[in-house]
């Protein structure tokens, strides 16, 4: 008894299967002797499949260039502070953190972000300076001159501030600043006590 043999193949092969079985037929048409044997006859196909290939896409992905910005900065002027006069010095974001810089002079000078966290600044000058957001947390300040400086966002939490002069300050922009803090301060320069400008 015969068996019945199914096979699944790709419709590639299927065309070619039927192109095979067409060609056999129009031969067997020709020959009648042999017409009883294809009806009766099954055509085998090859059925192996081959491995699978992966299919790689390359994609380009276009590169741009990014023209290079030369911003020159001024440089830190840090060696001021040796000998204690930085007046017009660029000190932006500058850690002076736990040092003793006692009289130091750093009048109109730009120290917007500086760190001053617990550090001595006995009588130093800050006069017309920048010191947008600099934190001046347990500083020693007593005697320093702030007069006309630009303090919004300037933290000063627990700084020590009797006899700190803090003249044209706007008190809504400064952190920290306790009502203990105000009561020492003074809002008059030392000499003569004059008045803020």
């Amino acid at each position: 008894m015969a068996r019945n043999k199914v096979f699944f193949l790709r419709p590639s092969r299927v065309l070619v299967a039927l192109g095979l079985v067409v060609l056999s037929a129009c031969a067997v048409s020709s020959t009648p002797s042999a017409s009883s044997d294809v009806t009766n006859s099954l055509v085998e196909v090859d059925t192996t499949v081959p491995e699978t290939v992966p299919i790689i896409v390359e994609t380009t992905v276009p590169v741009t260039t990014i023209p290079e910005t030369t911003t020159t900065l001024p440089p830190l002027d840090t060696m001021c502070i040796t000998t204690l006069k930085c007046q017009f010095a660029n000190l932006v974001g500058i850690d002076y953190s736990l040092l003793k810089l006692e009289f130091t002079d750093f009048s109109v000078s730009n120290l917007a972000g500086a760190q001053f966290v617990r550090a001595d600044l006995n009588e130093a000058l800050f006069i017309r300076a920048n010191i947008t957001g600099a934190n001046f947390t347990g500083a020693n300040l007593e005697s320093a001159d702030f007069t006309g400086a630009v303090i919004a966002g300037a933290d000063f939490t627990n700084a020590k501030m009797m006899s700190t002069v803090i003249c044209g300050w706007d008190l809504e922009t400064v952190v920290g600043i306790s009502a203990k803090q105000l009561s020492e301060v003074q809002v008059f320069r030392k000499k003569g006590n004059l008045y803020c400008p």
